[in-house]
């Protein structure tokens, strides 16, 4: 049955400007307002919400003025949702993106690997909300593109998987008191743009992600930070990659989308549910619209729901205790490597992302709630 709070959800507002919200069968038409411009064109960039309620975007890429080949940046710029607009900050000191970043217990935040000209990074940087400026604080022990970096309950950072040539299996943790990275024990699967969460408790949960010769994995480890292992636990029924993951008030987990192959296009729109207590992966209704290249693009809506606003044109609400979906309204196009962050106030912001061709945008929307 579905739930007063998720018919309320679905009346949410979708600010963007590529046209009208569209109508899908039984659904309500989106009213639409002004569209938002960052600063410039970006897609694969990270977005970290600030204890202020701002929200950092960092790095990304956008096609080179030069080549066909994509210009990496290192352009940073902060969203102020008080008064929606975005306003470049300090810059980082290396061009990056698939990179991972992770708010810090001060306030700061750890922005680390990634892809650029120069090849797979190893370098890192911490970024200051208050002087708004990138400081360089060393290496990873392993360059890491498409990695993960997962907050742990003492307040240290597990950078996990991602690789160079390839998918690596090693994993080290940031400690934010000495600025240091140390190695720990190495993952049981090499695995790149894979997804990590964190569990109640302190556990982390690593799902998929790709391996070595093109292998697309539907294998999953827990991160035990107490023993610092890595330890089996269930197989999803879909390998998959370039997916999200996020976690239900009850310590569960719900797996969306993704892809199932690394060299060719083949999105998803299956979702599992992972059973913490059980250590099994259940499957769950599916998303109306496949969904590929959408690590970021799935924002936690208090009471279950998930906003997923990447790897396709359609904007889907799903309720995880209806295991029910809803497209909100569909965009011009769809748009891949996009990012989704919650903010105060449950509404969402949108920013970014690239078309089929890699055309990067500078496009955001804001979804909000409908005014009582």
């Amino acid at each position: 049955m579905i739930t007063r709070r998720f018919l309320l959800a679905v009346s949410l507002l979708l600010f963007f400007a590529m046209g009208r919200g569209q109508e899908e069968e039984g659904k309500e038409r989106l009213r639409t307002g002004p569209a938002l411009a960052m600063s410039e064109a970006r897609a694969g960039h990270t977005a970290t919400l600030l204890p202020d309620g701002r929200v950092l975007i960092a790095g990304g890429f956008q096609p080179s003025r030069r080549s066909h080949e994509s210009a990496y940046l290192a352009t940073a710029e902060l969203f102020d949702p008080r008064t929606r607009r975005f306003t470049t900050t300090g810059s980082m000191n290396f061009p990056r993106a698939g990179h991972a970043a992770a708010l810090l217990p001060n306030g700061f935040v750890l922005v680390a690997g990634g892809f650029s000209t120069m090849g797979t990074l190893s370098s890192a940087e911490i970024f200051d909300p208050v002087a708004g400026t990138f400081t360089p604080i060393g290496n990873m022990h392993a360059r890491r593109g498409g990695l993960t970096a997962t907050p742990l309950p003492d307040g240290s950072v597990l950078l996990a998987g991602g690789g160079d040539k390839e998918p690596g299996a090693t994993a080290e943790i940031f400690d934010p008191t000495t600025k240091k990275f140390r190695a720990t024990a190495s993952m049981i699967f090499p695995r790149s743009e894979h997804s990590a969460v964190s569990l109640p408790g302190g556990l982390v949960l690593i799902t998929g992600g790709a391996s070595r010769r093109e292998t697309v994995l539907a294998d999953a480890e827990i991160f035990d930070p107490r023993q610092e292992q890595f330890l089996r636990t269930g197989t999803m029924a879909t390998p998959r990659y370039k997916h999200a993951s996020r976690v239900l008030q009850n310590g569960d987990v719900l797996v969306f989308g993704g892809s199932s192959s690394s060299v060719s296009s083949s999105p998803l729109a299956s979702v599992e549910r992972y059973d913490a207590a059980s250590g099994r992966f259940l499957p769950m209704q599916p998303l109306r619209h496949s969904h590929a290249k959408l690590a970021g693009a799935v924002a936690a809506i208090p009471g279950d729901l998930y906003l997923i606003a990447g790897g396709d044109a359609a904007i889907e609400l799903y309720a995880g205790g209806e295991q029910r979906s809803v497209v909100l309204g569909t965009l011009d196009r769809p748009y891949a490597y996009t990012t989704a962050t919650i903010l105060k106030g449950d509404s969402v912001l949108i920013a970014g992302g690239c078309d089929d061709s890699f055309r990067s945008i500078r496009t955001a929307w804001i979804w909000k709630k409908s005014p009582p």
